[in-house]
């Protein structure tokens, strides 16, 4: 008798052990889903925690549900309790992030709107949510094209597969990082798998960095590719009346936008080119709409930030390391191609060298590159999609440049997932396929893209 009880009792260890580490996994993302992402630095904290619970809840609301109903049938109140509030939590993100919400198309587009997408496109759009996003073939891609006139400019160009009906929308992508990192085909390809099984046309722009480039650099760069696209239109299978600008996170959204607003304005329009600049729409995550409110918002983050050139010491600019292999890879990669050892990414100085000045010195420069300050009619539909709980921007850049549009008569749609962090759309492997918000945030870029054709 004592053997027999000896053995079930450790029988139960294990099936007690796995129902708390179910529990506990559960109800720690729980936490992190619930509470609120506070700004700055501290905000940066806890970025990549609430990324990733975020991510995985709806497999940590079923981790949570199995470790509470082990605990149930071992009597173990503790795996019960925790495996419970895990669950709740879990599921309570998954579902406030994925309701499906219909009135941002309406307002912009009418209640028809998706009477406005061809009936064989709409058949290829995804699912706004499943558990585990399927993935999807890609078809031809051809990497670094040359497009640049005076200098190397350097794209990737993906194609639709060679069974995909062409829609003859293209779309010209610009990545984000604060203007000052990362390379092309970072984190995006599951997007881009999306978007050319539709039968668009996308090219990704390398785009030069800060500080070696300027904010004016890059806009020039921006409009080159806006017409090297159009010029080579009929080649990619391409309406030049049908190009889009999508821009990601803090830089290549305020890019994107800042592109879009200032169609053939002499003062943005780059003296070699004379094509059209002017695009179909334009497509923002989580972008910066206001430098002069953002360099108020980036001393937060970075509380170095000078107030005048004069105080900017050669400790607070940005260098290329080259002494170690982690150096140079970082270099090569373009990860952080001009890094110091601290205050990654960023520096105290990122605007000044950006934009050749400080507000308080050039306050004419910071408004003249706020996308918010060029909004009225002539603008295209756009698209912007926030956060409620992004540390890097204030989510009001997009709720405000949006009122501005919708007083201009401007066809725009906002979109503000609750609960979501900044970079809620880029992630490493299989994840991406499985954040909730991400994929609402697919569907919503496709929808939209979808009505642009």
């Amino acid at each position: 008798m004592e053997n027999a009880c000896s053995g079930g009792y450790n029988e139960n260890i294990p099936m007690k052990k796995l129902a708390r580490i179910l529990a506990a996994l559960s109800a720690i993302a729980g936490i992190l889903v619930l509470i609120r992402s506070p700004k700055g630095r501290a905000g940066g904290y806890l970025w990549l925690p609430k990324l990733l619970a975020g991510a995985w809840a709806p497999f940590l609301a079923i981790a949570g549900a199995v470790g509470a109903l082990l605990g149930l049938l071992r009597g173990d109140l503790t795996s019960m309790l925790t495996g419970a509030f895990g669950a709740f939590a879990a599921t309570r993100h998954t579902v406030r992030v994925t309701r499906r919400r219909h009135d941002p198309f309406e307002a912009a587009f009418g209640r028809d709107w998706e009477q406005r997408i061809p009936a064989d496109l709409w058949m290829r759009l995804s699912r706004p949510y499943e558990l585990i996003q399927p993935s999807k073939p890609f078809g031809p891609h051809q990497q670094n094209v040359d497009i640049g006139t005076k200098h190397p400019l350097l794209c990737d160009l993906w194609l639709p597969p060679f069974e995909a009906q062409r829609s003859g929308l293209g779309l010209i992508f610009l990545h984000g990082t604060w203007w000052q990192a990362v390379d092309k085909d970072f984190l995006i390809r599951p997007l881009f798998q999306r978007l050319v099984n539709q039968g668009h046309v996308v090219m990704e722009v390398a785009y030069s960095l800060a500080p070696a480039a300027t904010i004016y650099i890059m806009l020039d760069e921006v409009k080159q590719s806006i017409a090297w696209m159009k010029e080579h239109a009929a080649h990619l299978g391409v309406n030049p009346e049908r190009i889009a600008l999508m821009g990601g996170s803090v830089g290549g959204g305020h890019l994107a936008l800042m592109a879009a607003y200032t169609p053939n304005f002499p003062e943005f329009q780059p003296k070699d080119v004379k094509a059209d600049t002017s695009v179909r729409t334009v497509i923002s995550m989580y972008g910066v709409t206001d430098m002069t409110a953002y360099f108020q918002e980036y001393g937060v983050l970075n509380p170095g930030q000078p107030e005048i050139s004069s105080q900017i010491t050669e400790e607070m600019r940005p260098s290329v390391h080259d002494k170690t292999l982690m150096d140079r890879l970082l270099t090569r990669l373009r990860f952080f191609p001009a890094y110091r050892y601290s205050n990654m990414p960023g520096g105290a100085a990122l605007l000044i060298d950006l934009l050749g000045g400080t507000l308080e010195e050039i306050p004419h420069a910071y408004e003249r590159f706020s996308p918010i300050t060029h909004a009225g009619a002539h603008c295209p539909p756009t698209l912007q999609i926030f956060g409620d709980q992004d540390f890097a921007i204030e989510v009001s850049h997009g709720r405000r440049l949006h009122r501005a549009l919708q007083a201009a008569g401007v066809e725009s749609v906002y979109i503000e997932f609750p609960d979501t962090v900044h970079a809620f759309d880029q992630y490493f492997g299989v994840s991406r396929r499985v954040a909730p918000a991400a994929q609402m945030a697919t569907n919503d870029i496709e929808q939209f893209l979808a009505i642009m054709v």
